[in-house]
């Protein structure tokens, strides 16, 4: 289904304004709606939700052998949201997509990534946002996946109850897509998913650095992933698309029952 609408986007990343994922997103989302990139200068993986506080921002256009309208910001993914949403845009986006990240970033990964981070900043600003990560990008997927990103995103705005759409309801939502390490044409199709909190087992080894003290890198992998396709980590496992909604309301409300006999008032 094509919408008839055509979106305003803004589009960005924590691998950096030159990476091919961004670039066969920009390809694949400029096709049928406005594409402005804001991105950063720097590979910017790992970095969470770690934004510029106590020093200037600086930005440039990005460079035209790049070939991709924009801007690029010495700063991180959140950074850019932040800077294109508080300056350098002269109206809101109507969307703001993030992506798309080498590598997976299902269940937990979701909380370092950069790349997820820049989607969850979109909904603070009440926008519908979206996070597209492929597992295993080296194989050079990105092309063919970047097109099934424009079907996703026009089929989830397309389907987006009104209160969401700006802002409001259950909290803000924003969109965790993993696409899985196979070719496209064996890909088993699209699932709707929670969470995984499936644990991240890091260790750490020595590495030489030529300096006067040794480095240590981390290094691990997830352990106890859930058995179920309910959850994203275990469906993507599992060669299916991952579509995860996600929301800004932390809150064990479980919890808050309990807790009320706790409370102190003077």
């Amino acid at each position: 289904m094509m919408m008839k609408k055509r979106l305003k986007i803004l589009l960005t990343n924590d691998d950096g304004y030159s990476f091919d994922g961004l670039k066969h997103l920009y390809e694949a989302l400029i096709r049928r709606h406005d594409v402005i990139i804001a991105a950063p200068q720097e590979q910017q993986s790992g970095i969470g939700h770690a934004f510029t506080f106590n020093k200037p921002l600086q930005f440039m256009p990005i460079p035209d052998v790049c070939g991709l309208p924009g801007f690029a910001i010495k700063g991180t993914p959140s950074d850019c949201v932040k800077f294109a949403l508080g300056y350098l845009l002269p109206q809101k986006p109507d969307v703001v997509i993030s992506g798309m990240n080498d590598g997976e970033n299902s269940g937990i990964s979701g909380f370092y990534s950069g790349t997820v981070a820049a989607a969850r900043e979109g909904a603070f600003w009440g926008l519908p946002s979206f996070a597209f990560s492929l597992n295993g990008g080296e194989k050079g997927y990105f092309p063919e996946y970047a097109k099934a990103a424009l079907d996703i995103v026009e089929l989830v705005m397309s389907n987006m109850p009104a209160s969401t759409s700006i802002g409001i309801g259950d909290g803000q939502v924003f969109y965790n897509v993993n696409f899985p390490s196979c070719a496209p044409d064996k890909c088993k199709g699209r699932k709707v998913t929670r969470q995984s909190l499936a644990f991240f087992e890091d260790r750490y080894r020595r590495i030489q650095t030529g300096q006067e003290q040794d480095g240590f890198m981390i290094y691990g992998e997830k352990t106890n992933v859930e058995e179920s396709e309910l959850f994203d980590s275990r469906a993507l496992l599992n060669d299916y698309t991952t579509i995860t909604p996600l929301c800004l309301d932390a809150t064990a409300h479980w919890l808050l029952k309990n807790l009320s006999v706790i409370e102190q008032s003077r």
